[in-house]
């Protein structure tokens, strides 16, 4: 009889235990990627790679057709993996983990796989084929790139998007043959038959899903070598004139941005490469993935003569670019409510080197008036936040952007680095980035 209450009690005790973790997941399967959802993988996920590739058509009415292989790690697997993929059930096509076919749901933007197959603490696969949204593709007649921060990998591949789940990337693209393209990683293989260009892109350095990214199409190719270091531009301007009288002080300003973000950090460069593309009509004025910067057109070729204030705009934005390599994308904020940090850094570092760029301009006097006015515009009312805001669910991220973030933040460090003083700033500064490279 006692040995029956033993079982009886265990059977409950599983059953209970089984229903308050289907209770507890079920709050992971709402629209978007939940903080809830995130901190439970960041706890269970580690060492991801994702292998991917991708055929896309010249004409932007036909699909993107996609395969991925996820490699990871469980620390647990008897509550299955769930991924994020926005676009939902039609299309996916194919699933299996490690080889084998097997049974998954779609809910609200998730793709749930259950724990049968997965290995717990050893390295598992899953491999899915699928058609991508066109949502974060931004594809135009004769070129296309992503855009994915700050959740919508997701929408063009399945993966764990979210900042703190960093992963290595591999890249292989189907593309029109007249057609060239770039990535994070390194160009090692190309091929060209019939139609057809593949174009293969190495294993990335760690990153986060809202920093890859890729762009293919038809564009014009500039390279510049100093001290052994090598740029690659991409652009698709026609007026020749235009690329001769602007490229000297971009590529200048860039080697200067890096040399100056080493010296300050006592940290290397830390990637592979450093490319970037110039494009029309983008919608920020730089995107800083690492290893291929997206810039928009208007800010980097300037007309004839441009006025003193649209040259130090452009060296500003290429220098915060540059910064993030180190802030941002070495170190990433664990969850996108420190979306700030990086930001206020990348600003605060652009002012330095500017600066020192540009001797004869009256800095103070412009940090006063490109800061102080937005940032009492927003402090001085009764929509006045936080720097640092609350975020429930990464769907919400891009509401976080605002003069808070890049005036008031800003005003901030100034008088921190003040206080602290500018060596004791400094040291600060290199030990947080040492501590927390390639993580978050």
């Amino acid at each position: 009889m006692k040995n029956i209450f033993l079982l009886s009690a265990v059977a409950m005790a599983f059953l209970f235990s089984i229903t308050s973790c289907q209770r507890s997941m079920r709050g992971f399967f709402e629209q978007g990627v939940s903080k809830d959802l995130a901190k439970y993988r960041a706890r269970q996920i580690y060492d991801v790679h994702y292998d991917l590739a991708f055929q896309i058509p010249e004409k932007k009415e036909q699909p993107v057709q996609g395969t991925v292989r996820i490699h990871f790690k469980p620390l647990k697997a008897r509550h299955g993996v769930i991924l994020d993929f926005q676009p939902g059930e039609n299309f996916i096509h194919d699933v299996k983990v490690n080889s084998s076919e097997t049974d998954y749901n779609i809910l609200s933007g998730h793709i749930y796989l259950d724990a049968n197959g997965l290995v717990p603490r050893q390295e598992n696969i899953i491999e899915i084929s699928f058609t991508s949204s066109d949502q974060a593709l931004n594809r135009s007649d004769d070129f296309m790139y992503t855009l994915f921060v700050p959740d919508r990998a997701s929408t063009a591949f399945p993966c764990f998007d979210q900042p703190d789940i960093k992963a290595t990337f591999d890249l292989t693209l189907e593309i029109p043959a007249k057609w060239t393209a770039m990535s994070n990683g390194p160009l090692t293989e190309e091929e060209v038959s019939g139609e057809t260009r593949t174009m293969h892109f190495s294993k990335s350095d760690p990153i986060s899903t809202y920093v890859f990214a890729f762009t293919a199409g038809q564009f014009r190719q500039v390279s510049d070598t100093r001290d052994g270091f090598t740029i690659h531009i991409l652009h698709r301007e026609t007026d020749q004139e235009k690329i001769e009288r602007n490229l000297p002080e971009i590529l200048d300003q860039h080697y200067y941005s890096l040399h100056w973000m080493e010296e300050y950090t006592g940290i290397a460069y830390p990637y592979e490469k450093f490319d970037m593309v110039i494009l029309p009509g983008f919608q920020y004025s730089g995107m800083e993935h690492p290893g291929a910067i997206w810039y928009r057109d208007a800010r980097l070729l300037l007309d004839e003569n441009p006025p003193i204030t649209r040259q130090v705009s452009k060296a500003s934005l290429i220098a915060h670019e540059t910064a993030h390599m180190w802030f941002g994308n070495l170190v990433t904020m664990q969850w996108f409510d420190d979306v700030w940090l990086k930001e206020v850094f990348a600003g605060f570092m652009a002012d330095k080197m500017v600066a020192e760029m540009f001797p004869d301009v009256n800095h103070q006097l412009q940090f006063l008036l490109n800061h102080y006015p937005r940032a009492y515009s927003i402090d001085r009312t009764r929509g006045a936040h936080p720097i640092k805001q609350e975020l429930s669910n990464m769907k919400m991220a891009g509401t976080l952007y605002g003069p808070v973030i890049y005036n008031k933040a800003p005003i901030i460090f100034e008088q921190l680095e003040e206080i602290m003083q500018a060596a004791n700033f400094q040291s600060a500064v290199r030990e947080y980035l040492i501590t927390y490279s390639h993580g978050n």
